[in-house]
C-alpha cells in the first residue's frame, strides 16, 4: 500500500468521529477505490477546494510529509477523544483549555482547513476553536494589532482615557455607505460621513463564559461607548469629555462577530442614541474612540438616559460606578476628525438638530495664556506679549493699508483709461 493511501485510511478514521473539525486530509488519497471512498466521506462536510499539490509517487518526500501530518493529527485527535470521554459534562476551565489547545494541534497544519480559511476568512464557522486561532493569528501577525496599539498609545488613549490597554479582539468600523471598506483606525475621516452610525462589527476569538454541555457558545453582556475626549470645555478653557453613544446589556459570543452593534436592532439597552460628531472651528482633530467592555456578571447594567450626560463625560467614573475597570476592556477603535471650510454646513446642523443650540456650532480662538494657565503672567513675560501684539496689529494695518493703496491705484488707473477713451 503506498504511502499515499495510508494517510487516507488514518483519516477516514479519523473522520468517523464525532468531531467539530471533520479531518480533509483524505483529499490527498489516491486513484484506489478505497481511498476514493474515504475522501469522499472525509471531504463532506468541507467547501475547500484544496488538492495534493503533487499526485501520489511524484515526489516521495511529499508523500512522506502528508503521511506524517496525517499520523501526527490521528494520535491528537485520540487525546482529544479520550480527554472528553473522561470529562464527560463537567467541564472547567482547564479541561476547556486543554481541549481547545489540542483541537488547534490536530488542525493547525491541514492543509484544507487552512485554505478553507483563506477562501472564506473562517466566515460562518468561529464556534470552531481551529478558525478563531487562525483569525487571532492573522490579526496578530498581520500587524493589526501592532497598527491599532501603536495608534492608540502615539494618541495619547492612554493615558488620557485608560491606564492600559488590553484589547483581545478586534474593532472592525466602516462606513453605512461603504460597509465593505474597513476604516483604518486613528486615521482622518470627514465627520459628515458618520451622520448615520457606522457599521461596528467585534470578533471574540475566545468565550467570554465557560462553555458547558447545553451551551457551546456561551454569551457575555457588553457594554459600548463613543468618547470624543477632545470637546472644548468653556468652564476651563480646555478639553473635556463628550459621550456620542452608549448602548449597555449587548449579548455578545464567538458567534457574534457579523452583528453591527451600533444597530438598533440588535438585542441590547441603547442608553443614548449616536450623536454625529461635530468638531467645532478652532479645534484640534478630535478623537472619536469605540470601547466594548465586558460587562462583570449577567446581571443588567444600571445606566439610565435620565443620570448620563454628554457633556462633561468621565469615563473612569462611568467604569467605577459600574464595577467596570481597563482589564475588561474586549475591543477598541478610534479615528480623528476635523473641522473644515467644507464641513461647516455640516457641523452648524449637527449643533441645531441634534444638540439644539438654534446658533449653530460656537467658533473658537486662541486662548490667552494668563486665562490657559490660571496665573498672571509676570512683568516681562506681559511685556514681551504686549510687544508681540503690538507688531503682529501693526503689520496687519499695515498689509491692509498697502491692500487700500493698491486698491486706490488700480481705481485711478482704470478712470485714466476711461478719461482717455471719452476724450
Amino acid at each position: 500500500m503506498s504511502t499515499r493511501q495510508v494517510a487516507s485510511r488514518v483519516f477516514a478514521r479519523a473522520g468517523s468521529s464525532k468531531q467539530s473539525v471533520t479531518p480533509i486530509f483524505a483529499r490527498a488519497a489516491s486513484s484506489s477505490t478505497a481511498s476514493a471512498s474515504a475522501s469522499t466521506s472525509a471531504s463532506s462536510s468541507s467547501t475547500s477546494s484544496w488538492q495534493p499539490a503533487l499526485p501520489a509517487g511524484e515526489l516521495p518526500a511529499y508523500d512522506a510529509a502528508l503521511a506524517y501530518l496525517s499520523e501526527h493529527q490521528s494520535k491528537v485527535i485520540s487525546k482529544l477523544e479520550k480527554l472528553k470521554a473522561k470529562a464527560g459534562s463537567n467541564l472547567s476551565e482547564e479541561t476547556v483549555r486543554r481541549i481547545d489547545q489540542l483541537e488547534i494541534e490536530a488542525y493547525s497544519n491541514d492543509p484544507a482547513i487552512r485554505r478553507e480559511f483563506r477562501e472564506t476568512g473562517g466566515k460562518g464557522q468561529m464556534n470552531k476553536s481551529i478558525y478563531r486561532w487562525l483569525s487571532e493569528q492573522k490579526w496578530k501577525k498581520e500587524g493589526g494589532l501592532d497598527l491599532l496599539m501603536q495608534r492608540l498609545l502615539q494618541m495619547n488613549i492612554v493615558p488620557d482615557l485608560l491606564h492600559s490597554l488590553p484589547p483581545t479582539s478586534p474593532l472592525t468600523l466602516s462606513t453605512s455607505t461603504s460597509s465593505d471598506k474597513t476604516i483604518e483606525p486613528g486615521s482622518i475621516q470627514m465627520p459628515s460621513i458618520f451622520s448615520n452610525p457606522p457599521i461596528l462589527k467585534s470578533q471574540l476569538y475566545h468565550h467570554p463564559s465557560l462553555p458547558t454541555s447545553n451551551s457551546s457558545n456561551p454569551e457575555a453582556l457588553h457594554t459600548l461607548l463613543v468618547i470624543d475626549p477632545d470637546s472644548p470645555s468653556h468652564e476651563t478653557h480646555s478639553f473635556q469629555q463628550r459621550l456620542h453613544y452608549l448602548k449597555t446589556d449587548i449579548p455578545l459570543s464567538v458567534l457574534s462577530g457579523e452583528l453591527n452593534l451600533l444597530d438598533s436592532s440588535v438585542n441590547g439597552k441603547e442608553v443614548l442614541k449616536w450623536e454625529s460628531p461635530a468638531p467645532e472651528q478652532g479645534t484640534p482633530n478630535h478623537r472619536y474612540v469605540f470601547l466594548l467592555f465586558r460587562q462583570p456578571s449577567s446581571s443588567s447594567s444600571s445606566s439610565s438616559e435620565v443620570e448620563m450626560k454628554r457633556d462633561g463625560f468621565d469615563l473612569r467614573d462611568y467604569l467605577s460606578r459600574n464595577q467596570l475597570n481597563s482589564n475588561d476592556l474586549v475591543g477598541i477603535d478610534m479615528f480623528r476628525s476635523k473641522w473644515s471650510l467644507e464641513e461647516n454646513e455640516y457641523v452648524n446642523k449637527v449643533y441645531i438638530n441634534q444638540r439644539n443650540i438654534s446658533t449653530g456650532s460656537p467658533i473658537y480662538g486662541k486662548v490667552p495664556k494668563q486665562v490657559k494657565y490660571g496665573y498672571p503672567m509676570s512683568a516681562k513675560r506681559q511685556t514681551i506679549e504686549e510687544i508681540r501684539e503690538n507688531a503682529w496689529n501693526n503689520a496687519v494695518n499695515d498689509l491692509q493699508n498697502l491692500a487700500n493703496d493698491v486698491q486706490g491705484l488700480s481705481i485711478n488707473s482704470e478712470q485714466n483709461q476711461s478719461d482717455k477713451v471719452i476724450s
